[in-house]
């Protein structure tokens, strides 16, 4: 278990990236560019066989990741409950409706929602929180780098969300990568 929890911040962010690759071969006419992730846990899916699994393992490594401080840790699990609440909680078209803007969103799109940005949320201030408290002093300047990085990340995945642009899923992929590196490094520091 213990080289399970070590690792937990390279293997959960790995499955969840994995199954996005292989549940995208699932679903036709699916762009990475174009189309959120979330779009492949979506109700009736063929890929969502692969991708909600891929969700709960991705929350499963931030309840079981040593992170470097208590504070960033309490984060950390959190993000993991919003995580797997939010694969569990699957938007109703792979399209992804946007609550409140698109009339056909429903009650789930709504619950994925929430979730999802809770998720992002709680990701955007973990390295915030750990470039003034976490030690060492290495680890806080990467969080500093981390934390501007997942922060411009973070906006412009909401920006590009609500205008429904071509490049919402680039961009929002950009901002996975940005929290994933994060992540490892926050766990490997913790180890």
């Amino acid at each position: 278990m213990r080289v399970v929890r070590r690792t937990a911040g390279i293997w959960g962010p790995a499955a969840f990236s994995c199954a996005a690759a292989v549940a995208a071969t699932r679903q036709q006419g699916y762009s990475h560019r174009a189309d959120h992730v979330s779009g492949l846990a979506g109700i009736g899916e063929r890929s969502a066989r692969v991708m909600v699994p891929g969700f709960v393992a991705l929350g499963a490594s931030s309840l079981l990741a040593p992170m470097p401080d208590p504070v960033i840790a309490r984060l950390s699990r959190l993000a993991g409950i919003t995580t797997i609440a939010a694969g569990l909680i699957p938007v109703s078209r792979a399209r992804c409706p946007r609550p409140f803007i698109d009339p056909d969103a429903t009650a789930s799109d709504v619950g994925h929602g929430v979730a999802s940005v809770a998720t992002f949320a709680l990701w955007t201030a973990m390295p915030i929180v750990a470039s003034v408290r976490a030690e060492p002093s290495t680890f806080r300047s990467a969080s500093r780098v981390g934390a501007i990085a997942i922060a411009v990340g973070f906006l412009a995945a909401g920006s590009t969300a609500s205008a429904d642009s071509e490049n919402k899923g680039l961009v929002q992929r950009g901002f996975l990568a940005a929290v994933f590196s994060w992540l490892a490094i926050a766990a490997a520091t913790a180890s």
